[in-house]
């Protein structure tokens, strides 16, 4: 058995003092380290995609709310573009190739000042009270853990927002449940699964008027 031990002792010297030996060593030295950077980017790289289709969904379903005077509650009529199901169907298609029906949650509340809101663009620079007017969700997508409204009378709009009297808002959060690890998981363990990346945008209406529905 020594000698064994002896015979690949001597030959694991022979092997690392050849330059035929060091180019070996350094190959499988560097190879999987080379690997784990390149994975290591191309996660990044995905996640940070996934990050600006929630950003770019959120953003572009806001503006187009702005523009509008009134939604239609109904979530089948994809025809009428003042529809919910047309601007689901459109927050879909903006965050693709991510499935927000299935793995994500879009939704939208009308703030205005007081209830009843005021309807004749009534404004002044007195402070106004915010207050949710409506709020809105898909009802035929599936509501994953997690992906509740983070709007509530206590966190309606940030401190630094200017609301005055017969001042009106939108709000349009997006959820996206999405796993930063997909590909470094199969070769480590205790990575940590899907994480939820969200999106919370704030505009006023072009009108000056609450967001009403219909």
């Amino acid at each position: 058995m020594a000698r064994l031990f002896d015979k690949l002792a001597r030959r694991i010297r022979a092997l690392l003092h050849s330059d035929r030996g060091s180019v070996s060593v350094e190959f499988v030295v560097i190879v999987p380290l080379m690997l784990l950077v390149l994975l290591g980017f191309t996660e990044l790289y995905m996640y940070m995609r996934a990050v600006s289709a929630v950003d770019r969904t959120a953003f572009t379903v806001a503006n187009s709310l702005g523009q509008m005077s009134s939604v239609i509650i109904d979530d089948a009529d994809t025809a009428d573009a003042n529809s919910t199901a047309s601007v689901w169907r459109a927050a879909a298609l903006i965050a693709a190739p991510y499935k927000l029906n299935g793995n994500g949650m879009v939704y939208i509340t009308s703030v205005c000042d007081s209830l009843p809101c005021i309807t004749d663009n009534s404004y002044s620079l007195k402070a106004g009270t915010a207050t949710i007017y409506w709020t809105a969700s898909p009802s035929g997508w599936t509501k994953n853990a997690g992906m509740t409204s983070q709007v509530t009378k206590t966190n309606l709009l940030p401190a630094t927002w200017p609301f005055r009297t017969g001042d009106s808002a939108i709000i349009v959060e997006v959820f996206l449940s999405y796993n930063p690890f997909t590909m470094t998981s199969n070769f480590m363990s205790g990575l940590p699964g899907k994480q939820t990346i969200y999106r919370r945008v704030y505009v006023r209406t072009r009108t000056g008027l609450p967001l009403y529905k219909q």
